[in-house]
Protein backbone atom coordinates (compact mmCIF):
# COMPACT_ATOMS: atom_id res chain seq x y z
CA UNK A 1 0.00 0.00 0.00
CA UNK A 2 3.12 2.52 1.31
CA UNK A 3 4.74 1.51 -2.56
CA UNK A 4 0.86 2.57 -4.21
CA UNK A 5 0.80 5.47 -2.29
CA UNK A 6 4.61 6.50 -3.16
CA UNK A 7 4.03 6.01 -6.74
CA UNK A 8 0.86 8.03 -6.77
CA UNK A 9 2.47 10.93 -5.25
CA UNK A 10 5.73 10.44 -7.47
CA UNK A 11 2.92 10.59 -10.57
CA UNK A 12 1.66 13.67 -9.05
CA UNK A 13 4.31 15.11 -8.73
CA UNK A 14 5.61 14.71 -11.73
CA UNK A 15 2.51 16.12 -13.69
CA UNK A 16 2.18 19.13 -11.65
CA UNK A 17 6.27 20.13 -12.04
CA UNK A 18 5.48 19.33 -15.74
CA UNK A 19 2.95 22.00 -16.51
CA UNK A 20 0.07 21.29 -18.66
CA UNK A 21 1.31 19.33 -21.31
CA UNK A 22 1.89 16.21 -19.08
CA UNK A 23 -1.61 15.97 -18.56
CA UNK A 24 -2.44 15.22 -22.37
CA UNK A 25 -1.04 15.50 -25.75
CA UNK A 26 -3.29 17.16 -27.95
CA UNK A 27 -6.17 15.36 -29.34
CA UNK A 28 -6.48 14.38 -33.54
CA UNK A 29 -8.88 17.32 -34.14
CA UNK A 30 -6.65 19.56 -32.09
CA UNK A 31 -3.25 18.59 -34.20
CA UNK A 32 -5.36 18.98 -37.72
CA UNK A 33 -6.27 22.45 -36.01
CA UNK A 34 -2.74 23.34 -35.28
CA UNK A 35 -1.63 22.13 -38.70
CA UNK A 36 -4.16 23.75 -40.55
CA UNK A 37 -3.25 27.40 -38.47
CA UNK A 38 0.76 26.39 -39.47
CA UNK A 39 0.01 26.43 -43.03
CA UNK A 40 -2.56 28.93 -42.73
CA UNK A 41 -2.53 32.16 -40.96
CA UNK A 42 1.14 31.37 -39.46
CA UNK A 43 2.47 31.94 -42.50
CA UNK A 44 2.30 35.07 -43.08
CA UNK A 45 2.29 36.05 -39.65
CA UNK A 46 5.80 34.66 -39.45
CA UNK A 47 7.10 36.94 -42.23
CA UNK A 48 5.43 39.90 -40.71
CA UNK A 49 7.46 39.31 -37.65
CA UNK A 50 10.86 38.25 -39.19
CA UNK A 51 10.29 41.60 -41.36
CA UNK A 52 10.12 43.49 -38.57
CA UNK A 53 12.97 42.42 -36.10
CA UNK A 54 14.90 42.93 -39.73
CA UNK A 55 15.81 39.51 -40.32
CA UNK A 56 15.18 35.85 -39.72
CA UNK A 57 14.28 34.78 -36.17
CA UNK A 58 13.90 31.55 -35.50
CA UNK A 59 10.82 31.33 -33.39
CA UNK A 60 10.20 27.81 -31.96
CA UNK A 61 6.69 27.20 -31.56
CA UNK A 62 5.63 25.02 -28.21
CA UNK A 63 2.34 24.13 -29.98
CA UNK A 64 1.47 21.44 -27.74
CA UNK A 65 1.92 23.91 -25.17
CA UNK A 66 -0.15 26.37 -26.81
CA UNK A 67 -2.92 24.50 -27.54
CA UNK A 68 -5.96 24.49 -24.86
CA UNK A 69 -7.98 21.29 -25.05
CA UNK A 70 -10.95 21.33 -26.41
CA UNK A 71 -10.65 24.88 -28.47
CA UNK A 72 -9.36 23.52 -32.02
CA UNK A 73 -12.54 25.56 -33.35
CA UNK A 74 -11.16 28.83 -31.92
CA UNK A 75 -7.22 28.55 -33.04
CA UNK A 76 -7.76 30.29 -36.22
CA UNK A 77 -9.20 33.13 -34.18
CA UNK A 78 -7.67 36.61 -34.19
CA UNK A 79 -7.46 36.55 -30.13
CA UNK A 80 -7.04 32.75 -29.80
CA UNK A 81 -2.74 33.31 -30.57
CA UNK A 82 -2.45 35.76 -32.84
CA UNK A 83 -3.33 38.73 -30.41
CA UNK A 84 -1.43 37.21 -27.51
CA UNK A 85 1.84 36.14 -29.20
CA UNK A 86 2.16 36.74 -32.75
CA UNK A 87 0.94 40.64 -32.83
CA UNK A 88 2.62 41.87 -30.13
CA UNK A 89 6.35 39.93 -30.98
CA UNK A 90 6.11 41.52 -34.30
CA UNK A 91 5.24 45.16 -32.53
CA UNK A 92 7.56 44.85 -30.37
CA UNK A 93 10.33 43.98 -32.76
CA UNK A 94 9.34 46.92 -35.36
CA UNK A 95 9.84 49.24 -32.28
CA UNK A 96 12.89 47.80 -31.67
CA UNK A 97 14.13 47.61 -35.02
CA UNK A 98 13.26 51.66 -35.53
CA UNK A 99 16.75 52.48 -36.65
CA UNK A 100 19.55 50.37 -37.65
CA UNK A 101 21.05 50.70 -34.33
CA UNK A 102 18.06 48.63 -33.22
CA UNK A 103 18.09 46.14 -36.22
CA UNK A 104 21.78 45.46 -35.41
CA UNK A 105 21.42 44.91 -31.93
CA UNK A 106 18.72 42.85 -32.78
CA UNK A 107 20.08 40.47 -35.23
CA UNK A 108 23.73 40.24 -32.95
CA UNK A 109 21.69 39.44 -29.62
CA UNK A 110 18.64 37.43 -30.41
CA UNK A 111 19.41 33.96 -31.40
CA UNK A 112 15.65 32.87 -31.15
CA UNK A 113 12.07 33.00 -29.88
CA UNK A 114 10.37 30.71 -27.65
CA UNK A 115 6.25 30.10 -27.24
CA UNK A 116 4.78 28.49 -25.27
CA UNK A 117 2.28 28.71 -22.70
CA UNK A 118 2.83 26.62 -18.84
CA UNK A 119 -0.19 27.32 -16.50
CA UNK A 120 1.44 27.40 -13.43
CA UNK A 121 3.75 30.52 -14.25
CA UNK A 122 1.70 32.18 -17.22
CA UNK A 123 0.91 35.98 -15.81
CA UNK A 124 -2.89 36.66 -16.41
CA UNK A 125 -2.34 40.33 -16.72
CA UNK A 126 1.18 41.28 -15.28
CA UNK A 127 2.94 40.27 -18.78
CA UNK A 128 6.39 41.37 -17.68
CA UNK A 129 6.30 37.99 -15.86
CA UNK A 130 5.61 35.93 -18.97
CA UNK A 131 8.77 37.48 -20.64
CA UNK A 132 12.21 36.62 -20.82
CA UNK A 133 15.19 37.50 -22.62
CA UNK A 134 18.56 35.27 -21.48
CA UNK A 135 21.03 33.79 -23.60
CA UNK A 136 19.95 35.17 -26.66
CA UNK A 137 16.99 33.54 -26.26
CA UNK A 138 12.96 35.30 -25.90
CA UNK A 139 10.96 33.32 -24.05
CA UNK A 140 6.96 34.67 -24.37
CA UNK A 141 4.85 32.64 -21.78
CA UNK A 142 1.42 34.16 -22.04
CA UNK A 143 -2.27 32.06 -21.75
CA UNK A 144 -3.55 31.79 -25.17
CA UNK A 145 -7.15 33.22 -25.91
CA UNK A 146 -6.97 35.76 -22.17
CA UNK A 147 -7.30 39.52 -22.15
CA UNK A 148 -6.78 39.41 -26.06
CA UNK A 149 -7.52 43.12 -26.06
CA UNK A 150 -4.06 43.81 -24.40
CA UNK A 151 -2.02 43.34 -27.63
CA UNK A 152 0.41 46.74 -26.86
CA UNK A 153 0.60 45.83 -22.94
CA UNK A 154 1.97 42.53 -24.06
CA UNK A 155 4.47 44.89 -26.98
CA UNK A 156 5.57 46.43 -24.32
CA UNK A 157 6.39 44.12 -22.04
CA UNK A 158 8.32 42.09 -25.01
CA UNK A 159 10.07 45.75 -25.75
CA UNK A 160 11.49 46.31 -22.70
CA UNK A 161 12.61 42.93 -21.93
CA UNK A 162 14.95 43.20 -25.22
CA UNK A 163 15.78 46.85 -24.56
CA UNK A 164 16.99 46.08 -21.49
CA UNK A 165 19.29 43.20 -22.64
CA UNK A 166 20.35 44.59 -26.40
Amino acid sequence: MAAKRLFSVSLLAACLLAGTSAFADPSLAERRAITAYQEGPYVEQLKAIQAAAGFEVPLDVQWNSIALPDQAQNYTQDGFWKQVYFTPLEKAFASVAVDDMGKQALKAKLSKVVVRYDEATAPSSNYPDGVAFDGGVLSLNFKPFTNVDDVDARAEAIQKALEAKL
